[in-house]
C-alpha cells in the first residue's frame, strides 16, 4: 500500500465493498492498538444518522459530504475535520460520487477537554482560543476545521490513517503525537475567527489572509464577507482600504503562489494545478499565471525542473 496515495487506497475499499452497511470499518495494522477505530463512510442508500457514545473525528479525504450537526448542514470538503463530542447526533446527508468520509472513533473515556486542558502555555492568545474551542465543543458538541487538501493539517491526518492501517512500531506514540500537531496546526492556520470576535475598527490583513489560505480553491466575496459578518459591498471597499488590493487581488495572489508550489512538483499534472488551485478555466488560469510572473506556466516549470536536477526525459 506504501506505493498507492492513501485516498486511492481508501476509495478502493468502497469500490469494493458488497455490504449494505453505513459504515466500514478498516482493519487495523495491529491488533493491540487501543487509541481508536477508524470507519469509513459507506455510499450505501439510506439514512445515515449517528448518536455518538464516543468521541469521534470525521476527515474528509476526498470529495465533498454535507453533514448536518444540529440544526447547521456543514458542507464539508476534502481536508476539513469535524470534532465531534461523545453526545453529538450529527447526519451524513449526501456525499459526491468520490467522496471518502473517514471516521475516527476514540475509545470510550476519551475526552477532548482533557486533550486541550495542556496546551495554552504561552499568553492569554492562547488561553482565549482554548477556551472558545472548549466552549464550542461543550455547548455545540461539535468544532469545525476547515483545511483543504494541501495544509499541513490534512497531510498529518493522512499520515495518521496510514499508520493506523500499517504495523510500524512506536505506532501509537507516533499517532498520538500527531493528532497534537494535526489540531494545534489547523487552529493555528484558521486562528478560529468568527463574526462576533471581529471588531470592524481592528480588521487586519492577517487575519484575511489566514481565511484565504484555507478557502482560495473555491472562495467567493460574498461567503468570505458573510464569515466576517459585513455586508459583501462593504466588505470589499474596506479590504481595498486597509489593505491596498482588492479581494480578488489577494484570492489571485494565494492561488499564483499555490500554483508555483504545485509546478515543483513533477508527479502533479497541469491540470490538476488549475483545479486545485481553483480555476476551472485553462485560458483564464494562463492569463493570470502570466500577468503575475510574466512566463508561462510550462516554462516556469522547466526552469523550476531545471533548478532541482529533475530530467523527466
Amino acid at each position: 500500500m506504501a506505493a498507492v496515495a492513501i485516498d486511492q487506497y481508501l476509495a478502493s475499499i468502497l469500490r469494493s465493498n458488497n455490504e449494505d452497511t453505513n459504515e466500514i470499518k478498516l482493519k487495523n495494522g495491529n491488533p493491540d492498538f487501543d487509541l481508536f477505530s477508524i470507519y469509513l463512510e459507506n455510499h450505501n442508500k439510506g439514512l445515515h444518522y449517528y448518536s455518538n457514545d464516543v468521541a469521534t473525528i470525521l476527515y474528509v479525504v476526498s470529495g465533498e459530504a454535507i453533514v448536518k450537526s444540529g440544526e447547521k448542514s456543514l458542507a464539508m470538503k476534502a481536508g476539513n475535520v469535524l470534532l465531534l463530542t461523545e453526545n453529538a447526533k450529527y447526519g451524513v446527508e449526501s456525499q459526491t460520487q468520490d467522496t471518502v468520509l473517514a471516521k475516527i472513533k476514540f475509545q470510550p473515556g476519551f475526552n477532548y477537554r482533557n486533550f486541550f486542558k495542556d496546551f495554552a502555555y504561552q499568553d492569554s492568545r492562547e488561553e482565549k482560543i482554548i477556551k472558545q474551542i472548549v466552549s464550542s465543543l461543550t455547548n455545540e458538541h461539535v468544532l469545525w476545521l476547515k483545511n483543504n487538501q494541501i495544509t499541513r493539517a490534512s497531510q498529518v491526518m493522512q499520515h495518521i490513517i496510514n499508520g493506523y492501517l500499517n504495523n510500524e512500531l512506536f505506532a501509537r506514540a507516533l499517532i498520538g503525537a500527531e493528532l497534537t500537531v494535526m489540531i494545534i496546526l489547523s487552529i493555528r492556520t484558521q486562528r478560529l475567527v468568527t463574526p462576533a470576535s471581529l471588531d470592524k475598527t481592528k480588521f487586519e490583513g492577517s487575519v484575511l489572509d489566514n481565511y484565504i489560505d484555507n478557502h482560495f480553491t473555491d472562495i467567493t466575496l460574498t461567503q468570505a464577507a458573510k464569515y466576517f459578518g459585513f455586508n459583501p459591498n462593504y466588505f470589499s471597499n474596506m479590504v481595498k482600504q486597509k489593505t491596498g488590493k482588492s479581494f480578488v487581488s489577494h484570492v489571485d495572489e494565494r492561488r499564483m503562489q499555490e500554483a508555483r508550489t504545485l509546478l515543483a512538483q513533477p508527479d502533479v499534472s497541469l491540470k490538476e494545478i488549475i483545479g486545485r488551485v481553483g480555476y476551472s478555466s485553462k485560458s483564464f488560469f494562463y492569463k493570470k499565471f502570466n500577468q503575475y510572473y510574466g512566463e508561462t506556466p510550462a516554462v516556469m516549470r522547466e526552469r523550476l525542473f531545471r533548478q532541482a536536477n529533475i530530467n523527466l526525459k
